[in-house]
């Protein structure tokens, strides 16, 4: 049987830090749009991952209600959020949540993105690996 942590009628995973339920509960329902890493829970070690990252703090229906990301204010749901895999939030790139021990490593050799040391992403050219990599960082919200 799945456990979970309730709070306001919304059910997180139990290993959801209780820093990151506070965030995400703080936003859930605004016309606020928030940004979420993935990573490693454990080592605090960022996925790079792009997509499904940006949107509003929903809430499905039924009798369990997990926390969404909505997509716009205009949508009717979206991705349930892998909240206890969240390693950092930011609102307009500023930070409301770091994992304690976050790390993301960006570099650009040429047109490749590295992200903790592998290539993580190819460019058509060395402008847009920056951009990339500037998107991975959390520098930008634009992929490029």
């Amino acid at each position: 049987m799945t456990e979970y942590k309730i709070v306001n009628g919304t059910y997180y995973d139990k290993d959801t830090p209780d820093k990151v339920i506070q965030v995400l509960e703080r936003f859930r329902g605004t016309n606020q749009r928030i940004r979420v890493f993935y990573g490693d829970p454990k080592t605090g070690r960022d996925y790079g991952e792009e997509h499904w990252t940006m949107g509003y703090v929903g809430r499905s229906t039924g009798s369990v209600k997990i926390p969404l990301l909505v997509y716009s204010t205009r949508s009717y749901g979206g991705p349930g959020l892998l909240e206890s895999s969240i390693v950092r939030i930011t609102v307009d790139k500023r930070n409301l949540y770091v994992h304690p021990k976050y790390h993301c490593n960006v570099t650009v050799k040429d047109k490749e993105v590295y992200l903790n040391g592998k290539i993580h992403a190819r460019a058509n050219t060395h402008e847009k690996a920056m951009k990339l990599a500037a998107f991975f960082r959390g520098d930008s919200n634009i992929k490029g």
